[in-house]
């Protein structure tokens, strides 16, 4: 699903108008009926509802949902935030429409912010994605007050107050929303974790803007659903283990052996077809005994990975998992990107940090490797950030000037090749546990094996990584979910 900046989704409402021959305010109505439509389905009737509009083309979505709604015998209250004397055409015409109707709408100025009721259910149609700047004072108190509230809030579009295309300040109030109804395209404050944090749950309603037109549209970012799980290739019949790669798993130190276990079962669990561990002799038992399908190769340390032999041409390398930053190890990192420049390698954990610790080797990274930091491991790699957005810019001029993948862990990963973003549908809370991103490693290593493109196996990885952590965390809880159970 693509996700659409505001100049886009105006140039889609604009070709759409254009192309259908109809106004805006026909188009008004038809995001409107499929708001009314969804209230009517998903919240009680008998709840006395509240209608915060503003005079914008916003507040006209709330006015118009009014409408329909006292139509339909719902009990409502009107307020309209007059932070503006004029009002848009298609809020005026609603307004209208409302007067006509002998329907009451009280008009809000700056010194009768305490003369609103908040009923049950509250929607918020104040401002829409054209915000872009800070909401007039006396508004930010009303949207602190009704944040304060009981009541249950239903955002349209946006929340209010909530620009589209800035990070608010600390000092902005805006709408904390429990629902977003957005039209036809999700927006990207909804993700990032300053925002989204404030954002209990959202949808996207079809409004039926020109499909042809939004074909044509590229944006930045993409919101990865089920359907990417159409990568996922069938297995020929007469194929074999050799068909599907021979994954290089290189992890592992004193304490730490465990990750290797769980990292090396995902390799196989995405369908490598053979895998190799390359580990400290510390590991050599742990691996035979909890990995019989994996072979093993140990190094000559007992306690930390220096370089092993690698007796065969891997299909795919994992490098990280478990390892520390010992100096003979960080010299094993450096050696294996210089013997296996063109070999698709997973970067993971340690090797991250190593690579910190040195940024003169990050010339050496192998093309099209995927790195998957934690938030702290992505700040020693791409330096401290300013705000959400900031840190999506200077990771994706990383991944540009290194011809990586990155991975921007979190409630919605975020994926980068240094052109574009994938942001991630699947997953939850539960997976905030030791481990996960082990077996994240081990997934992605396992579908490089098999031939998947860097950009297919990050993609497919992480939605399906998400997928098993929603299904174990539906059938066990999320307190109780633990790395194995994403195997």
């Amino acid at each position: 699903m693509k996700i659409l900046n505001t100049q886009q989704m105006r140039e889609a409402d604009a070709h759409t108008i254009s192309a259908e021959g109809i106004t805006s305010w026909q188009l008004m109505e038809r995001a409107t009926t499929k708001l009314f439509e969804w209230i009517k389905e998903h919240l009680p009737k008998e709840r006395t509802v509240t209608v915060l509009a503003g005079t914008g083309n916003n507040g006209g979505d709330g006015l118009a949902l009014a409408r329909m709604l006292i139509a339909d015998g719902w009990q409502v209250n009107i307020y309209l935030l007059c932070f503006s004397e004029h009002l848009s055409p298609d809020c005026q015409q609603n307004k209208e429409l409302l007067e006509a109707q002998g329907i009451a709408i009280a008009e809000i100025r700056a010194e009768q912010v305490n003369n609103i009721t908040f009923g049950k259910i509250v929607i918020d149609a104040v401002f829409g994605i054209g915000l872009n700047r800070p909401a007039p004072k006396w508004i930010q108190q009303i949207f602190g007050n009704l944040n304060d509230s009981n009541s249950y809030i239903l955002s349209v579009d946006m929340p209010s107050g909530l620009p589209t295309e800035r990070i608010p300040s600390p000092e902005e109030i805006w709408v904390h929303p429990h629902q977003v109804l957005t039209f036809q395209a999700p927006k990207l404050p909804l993700f990032l974790p300053s925002t989204g944090c404030y954002i209990r749950k959202w949808e996207v309603l079809n409004i039926g803007l020109d499909e042809h037109f939004l074909k044509t549209l590229h944006p930045d970012f993409y919101y990865l659903e089920s359907d990417i799980q159409q990568l996922q290739r069938r297995r020929a019949k007469f194929s074999h283990k050799g068909t599907y790669g021979h994954a290089l798993l290189v992890g592992g130190s004193y304490g730490k052996i465990g990750a290797v276990v769980l990292s090396g079962t995902a390799v196989l669990r995405a369908g490598a077809g053979l895998l190799t561990v390359a580990i400290p002799q510390c590991g050599y038992n742990i691996l035979q005994t909890a990995l019989p399908e994996a072979m093993v190769l140990t190094c000559e340390e007992e306690k930390h990975y220096k370089t092993a032999e690698i007796p065969f041409t891997p299909s795919a390398i994992g490098v990280g998992i478990g390892w520390g930053t010992h100096l003979e190890t960080a010299s094993a990192l450096f050696g294996l990107f210089q013997q296996y420049p063109d070999t698709p390698f997973v970067i993971d954990a340690d090797a991250l940090n190593i690579l910190a610790q040195h940024p003169e080797q990050l010339k050496t990274l192998p093309k099209d490797a995927i790195l998957t930091p934690h938030p702290k491991e992505l700040e020693r790699l791409i330096g401290k950030w300013d705000d959400d957005l900031h840190k999506l810019t200077k990771a994706k001029a990383f991944a540009k000037e290194h011809k990586v993948i990155l991975l921007i862990k979190g409630a919605y990963t975020m994926i980068t090749d240094g052109e574009k973003y994938w942001i991630n549908s699947t997953g939850n809370a539960g997976m905030a546990t030791a481990g996960s991103g082990d077996v994240l490693t081990g997934m992605l290593t396992g579908l490089r094996a098999q031939g998947y493109s860097a950009v297919e196996a990050a993609c497919l990885g992480v939605f399906l990584h998400g997928l098993q952590g929603d299904r174990a965390a539906k059938k066990i809880g999320m307190e109780r979910l633990i790395a194995r159970d994403l195997l």
